[in-house]
């Protein structure tokens, strides 16, 4: 019987430590700094705020790991902070310029920063995350030390570049450095697996060399990452190159996309419609960005039902001229016979009402709710048409 309780107990508290996950004290910081002194711990400082989605994913998959509940709560003093709390969290993240959430800050037994990295990690990779903080190799403040002496060794730039990827601040030198390392590489070690996956992992501006070895070496990175994922990233930074050259009225920098695209791509023509529709996109020209996205819709774009409802969902918003609206309608049309569901419906409708074809956005509506219930989606946006529209009829 004894036995039986033992075995019993033991399970209790090891399903109990499941659910409790990390032990984040409730003492104040000051304390949690002098515990760390005593105790000769190091300090986890977990940053969060109530509407991040990614923090509340951390907390319930990763925080309630068994492998992580061990290894933080024997290595680290664990403090947690609310930095839009008005209060104690917001000062500390304000202390320690955290700009991000989740952000995980890393200290010694002193109440020196050791690391910082920031968004959500599997399990395996935040433990590491506890690992390169005790490592002056691997953490983030001791590897910037070193750089600021002057130390450019390849290994060290290649840490630090990783670790700089997690690291939320204004003027980060992870492009300057990533450049750096890169320029301590050969032709022929450029081709190596690890700075292929280098090269690809680094989200770096357009004008960067090692966007520009991407874009001009697609076909290198494919026996590594298929390609349809190299297709995807590829057009991922023509996507957001063209959307910046929008924005900024940078006609400069869009004339250099269109020549990588032109050399890069195999697709020319589509690719360079899809960075026509960005570019528009990103200057609020919703007359040129829904024409461009028709034209794209009836030529090398006949089956993209994505961009065409991407152009359908930011008209249903921010068109308002009749022109650009009559468009948008027959945008959504396509994208409805190709792909027709709950949300397209929604989209077509409003565009509709907005034109005042009543009688059509309030028949899109209706369809909308039905193929709700066997979609499973939440109906509310097509019942508050239909509610609009059944007023405005009265």
């Amino acid at each position: 019987m004894k036995r039986i309780f033992s075995v019993t107990v033991l399970l209790f508290s090891i399903l109990n430590c499941r659910a409790q996950g990390i032990n984040f004290v409730t003492a104040s910081w000051d304390e949690t700094v002098q515990n760390a002194g005593k105790t000769g711990k190091q300090i986890f400082l977990y940053a969060q705020t109530k509407s991040c989605r990614y923090c509340r994913q951390m907390e319930k998959e990763v925080f309630t790991d068994p492998k992580v509940i061990e290894f933080y709560n024997t290595r680290f003093i664990s403090y947690k902070i609310d930095i839009e709390d008005k209060s104690v969290g917001e000062a500390l993240s304000k202390q320690y310029g955290i700009m991000g959430f989740p952000t995980y800050l890393y200290f010694d037994e002193n109440g020196r920063k050791l690391h910082q990295s920031s968004a959500f990690k599997p399990a395996d990779a935040f433990i590491q995350d506890g690992l390169n903080a005790s490592d002056p190799n691997t953490a983030l403040f001791s590897m910037l030390a070193k750089y600021d002496k002057g130390e450019k060794s390849p290994e060290l730039l290649f840490n630090l570049s990783n670790a700089l990827s997690y690291y939320m601040v204004n003027d980060s030198p992870k492009e300057k450095i990533t450049e750096e390392y890169l320029g301590t590489q050969s032709a022929e070690e450029l081709e190596s697996e690890k700075n292929l996956k280098f090269i690809f992992d680094n989200y770096l501006d357009f004008k960067s060399p090692a966007t520009r070895y991407l874009l001009s070496n697609q076909e290198k990175f494919v026996p590594l990452f298929g390609k349809v994922n190299v297709d995807k990233r590829a057009q991922r930074i023509v996507t957001q190159t063209a959307g910046n050259a929008g924005r900024a009225n940078d006609p400069a920098l869009m004339a250099d996309l269109n020549k990588m695209v032109a050399t890069s791509f195999a697709d020319t023509g589509k690719v360079l419609s899809v960075a026509r529709i960005y570019f528009y996109g990103g200057r609020q020209d919703w007359l040129n960005y829904a024409r461009s996205t028709w034209q794209y819709a009836n030529t090398v774009g006949t089956k993209d039902w994505q961009t065409m409802y991407e152009t359908g969902a930011y008209l249903k918003y921010f068109a308002k001229d009749p022109e650009t609206l009559k468009i948008g309608v027959k945008i959504m049309d396509k994208v409805l016979k190709l792909h027709k569901n709950y949300e397209h419906l929604c989209i077509y409708s409003r565009l509709q009402s907005k034109l005042g074809n009543n009688g059509l956005a309030l028949a899109a509506a209706k369809e909308a709710v039905k193929i709700s219930k066997t979609e499973g989606e939440d109906s509310t946006e097509a019942r508050e048409l239909i509610a609009e529209l059944g007023a405005a009829k009265r």
